[in-house]
């Protein structure tokens, strides 16, 4: 009970067969890869929800907590995040793909587009606004990122949210 309450995914008694411990991993895998993907094509999930623990959903915190503190840079990178959280370059970039599958610049871009997410529900903006706000280059740039990550313009995502308010 402790180890399930302190994170633990699965408890296995003994004695138990291999078969059975090798498809409770692959379950677990399977399940996290599916949070992994709903994470990155959900517009409006939270970086948390990828955490395995509770030291990972800090980390996760503190780096969304950084992004979105110079989210207008257009020239936040991954050097610039690792300077900011006191990282190696090599080190955050480990840390972050263990946790997500994602490199820093993915999860710089996922983190970028959600809030532009955010921003268009809000119903406030222009795409374009929204664009330079989330410090997107072009609205170009945006457009095609957004459509990428979440399958369907920022046009449609507004509508989507705002029906009958226009671009």
């Amino acid at each position: 009970m402790e180890g399930l309450e302190t994170g633990a995914d699965a408890y296995v008694e003994k004695p138990f067969s291999p078969e059975y411990l090798q498809v409770q991993i692959a379950n677990l895998l399977a399940n996290r890869r599916k949070i992994k993907e709903y994470f990155a094509s959900s517009p409006l999930v939270h970086i948390k929800s990828i955490a395995y623990s509770r030291a990972d959903e800090l980390f996760l915190e503190k780096i969304n907590n950084i992004i979105h503190n110079n989210i207008e840079d257009t020239g936040l990178d991954v050097e610039k995040l690792a300077k900011l959280l006191n990282m190696s370059r090599p080190t955050l970039y480990r840390k972050i793909k263990s946790i997500s599958d994602l490199t820093p610049n993915e999860l710089i871009n996922i983190t970028r587009l959600k809030k532009a997410a955010e921003l268009l529900v809000e119903g406030n903006y222009k795409i374009y606004e929204v664009a330079d706000m989330t410090g997107f280059g072009s609205q170009t740039n945006f457009g095609r990122n957004f459509h990428k990550q979440f399958g369907m313009t920022a046009t449609d995502y507004l509508a989507l949210n705002h029906p009958g308010k226009k671009e």
